[in-house]
């Protein structure tokens, strides 16, 4: 595990000590607990939100960028509702910049390429639901990734020229609530527990 990316959390974690927890819950859509802790489910698994840090309720082990995205969005000062409409990261990257990284999702392409059946098996046990089919073999799903952070997740299954590949699409909105590597470090999370639920059919045990 990177010394960075366990830096990167250990960082907000006084920002956590800090921070109104039962006024974020009311405003971002958290679930308050007893003792000033909050919930939530992120990518098929429970968190416990507290001034000392946030921990999967179920025990296991959790990479560390998962922690650092949910002390990212507690702290955020975001307000608002989804749009619920939704576009690829890089609209939220300004001035150009990253407007191809196709990159974070190319994994995908090849983990389900061929078994769609796998794929959506995978999107139900992290909370996915079913939006329809579109049209020329690609199939949408919707997943909540956080309260006001809902997710379109497009299928495309290919053909003889083009592999098949796997789109992650933000809402219009998600910007109030995270800036932009904020949400790259999200669409990481849910690209590691997409192929980890995959390869050992469940969203625990692994980082």
């Amino acid at each position: 595990m990177s010394v960075g990316y366990e830096q990167i959390y250990e960082s907000l974690i006084p920002k956590l000590s800090e921070c109104n927890l039962l006024e974020a819950a009311e405003r971002l859509g958290l679930s308050p607990l007893q003792d000033c802790t909050l919930s939530v489910n992120f990518l098929g698994r429970e968190y416990e939100i507290s001034s000392r840090g946030i921990n999967p309720t179920d025990g296991m082990p959790v990479n560390v960028n998962n922690r650092s995205v949910l002390a990212y969005y507690t702290l955020s000062p975001g307000v608002g509702e989804p749009a619920f409409s939704y576009v690829p990261i890089s609209n939220f990257a300004g001035l150009g910049l990253f407007s191809n990284i196709k990159w974070m999702t190319d994994p995908l392409g090849k983990t389900f390429s061929g078994d769609y059946v796998t794929f959506s098996e995978t999107m139900c046990r992290l909370g996915g639901v079913f939006d329809g089919k579109l049209r020329s073999g690609r199939y949408s799903w919707l997943l909540k990734a956080l309260p006001n952070i809902p997710l379109q997740i497009i299928y495309n299954e290919g053909d003889d020229e083009y592999p098949c590949e796997v789109q992650i699409l933000f809402d219009k909105n998600a910007a109030r609530f995270m800036e932009f590597e904020c949400l790259a470090f999200l669409k990481g999370c849910l690209v590691r527990a997409l192929i980890m639920t995959a390869k050992t059919g469940d969203t625990a045990g692994w980082v």
